[in-house]
């Protein structure tokens, strides 16, 4: 089979970057030939491409910018030979980025996907600035999805505001054959959406024969790599820092937007200040005169910027506990925590992982989550104070040897099974192998809710002109 692996280009890629080429390798390891392309507002010339990979490939761009830039950690994959970083995701030759204001993009389109047997989308168009243009109306980008039912188009969801944000995926049902839902939170949002849908855990790449990196002499105590935005909550592990054990190796690594305001000498927003009220356990000196950030450098916190994917994975090897500091209230309604990808990924190299505790959080509490219950970790409550943070983690850090072992090899085993992205891939072949009739038989399928259909029409009808019911073409 031919596999394809596409999207608009609209949100930027995060955690979401590791988890395409985990499948990449997955498929290519089941012989499938694989490849990655992008619909995008502007195209790319031949020219601009090959200077910017003569760039990475010398090792130029790194050196001409900031440590902590968003462009920052650029890697070769492996599968395809294309340049990754996990902000922006693949940087892609003009062949398989397609400016779709081009006069010919859709013909384009259909001659790259000619032969393929399946495609794998990451995003599409919402209600974004990104598609507004003054001179053309972008109402035609459902004429992307406008292929033969022996194509068979699969959309993965990576969000639990899946339903709320991007629920117009709902007027592509006649077109997506199912939804591949990456967490518990997002396989339940989209019971409000009338697509069929499968359970496929946010998976990374395992051989088949793969074990646990054993490293009794990991130097670095605690590590957070993530994209600095809003549910991530950076800042409540960076105000915990001050408490942690003055020997223990502290490090954080990522960037964004959110790590701007916290460093800004002049823009810092009040939540990244120091504030008793927040931290009713801080000196009252520091009360609104001191940053987060500023406190926790001062106590010993390195920050190593934006990393590459395999800089991260070196990390972890010799990383004891593997922090995600986020939650979420709306989250909450579908889980007691969160498994994203830096998590997994600690995991499967031996790191103990620290999460937090959604429980009281939302009004409407969540059904049974047994990943849950099952991994292994530190779990601090949503609502800790940076003290409270803190005092979890050094106690933590007195964890026997043997304790340690044990519980990060279960956790190994159970990644290994359930978020293995060979599994998935075969899963994925065999789902779209056997059809629509087969799918709408046993697959689970939501019912459009009066939520879904309302924003459906606002971000289809409304923002870009598209009547409703699509008349398709093909």
């Amino acid at each position: 089979m031919k596999v394809l692996i596409c999207d608009f280009e609209i949100s930027k890629y995060g955690g979401i970057v590791e988890y395409v080429a985990a499948m990449l390798k997955a498929f290519r390891d089941l012989g499938c030939e694989v490849d990655v392309a992008q619909l995008a507002p502007a195209s790319t010339s031949q020219k601009q491409y090959d200077k910017k990979v003569a760039e990475f490939e010398s090792g130029e761009h790194q050196r001409k910018i900031k440590f902590q830039s968003q462009a920052g950690g650029y890697q070769k994959d492996e599968v395809t030979g294309y340049w990754r970083n996990n902000y922006y995701g693949y940087f892609l030759p003009p062949s398989n980025k397609i400016g779709v204001y081009e006069p010919d993009a859709l013909e384009h389109w259909n001659k790259l996907v000619s032969d393929v047997d399946i495609i794998l989308w990451n995003f599409m168009p919402t209600k974004s600035s990104a598609w507004e243009r003054k001179d053309k109306q972008f109402n035609f980008w459902h004429k992307f999805f406008d292929l033969p039912d022996s194509i068979k188009q699969v959309f993965l969801v990576h969000d639990a505001y899946f339903n709320v944000r991007a629920s117009n995926i709902s007027a592509l049902k006649d077109k997506i054959l199912f939804m591949g839902c990456a967490h518990i939170a997002a396989y339940q949002c989209c019971s409000e959406i009338g697509i069929p849908r499968s359970l496929l855990l946010n998976p990374r790449y395992i051989p088949q024969n793969a074990k646990m990196p054993v490293n009794t002499k990991r130097k670095i105590d605690f590590f957070a790599a993530h994209m600095f935005k809003s549910m991530k909550h950076m800042e409540e592990l960076i105000a915990a820092v001050p408490y942690i054990d003055e020997d223990a190796k502290k490090i954080i690594a990522g960037t964004g937007i959110e790590y701007n305001y916290m460093t800004s000498p002049t823009k810092t927003k009040s939540n990244y200040m120091c504030s008793c009220k927040r931290d009713p356990d801080m000196p009252e000196e520091y009360d609104g005169q001191l940053s987060l950030w500023d406190r926790a450098e001062f106590c010993g916190m390195e920050y190593r910027g934006q990393m590459s994917g395999a800089d991260v994975i070196d990390m972890l090897q010799n990383t004891r506990f593997a922090i995600d500091p986020s939650w979420a209230e709306h989250y909450a309604q579908y889980c007691r925590t969160h498994i994203n990808g830096f998590i997994i990924e600690a995991m499967l190299n031996g790191a103990y992982p620290v999460l937090r505790d959604y429980k009281g959080l939302s009004k409407t509490e969540c059904g049974e989550d047994p990943l849950f219950e099952n991994i292994r970790a530190i779990v601090i409550p949503w609502d800790a104070t940076p003290k409270q943070f803190a005092d979890a983690l050094n106690k933590a850090r007195k964890m026997p040897l043997a304790k340690f072992i044990a519980d990060t090899k279960h956790n190994f085993e159970l990644v290994k099974e359930l978020f293995n992205a060979t599994n998935n891939a075969a899963e994925i072949i065999d789902i779209c192998s056997k059809g629509c009739k087969w799918v709408k038989q046993n697959l689970e399928c939501g019912k459009d809710s009066e939520t879904v259909k309302k924003i459906t029409k606002d971000i289809m009808t409304d923002f870009y002109g598209i009547e409703l019911p699509i008349e398709w073409e093909t």
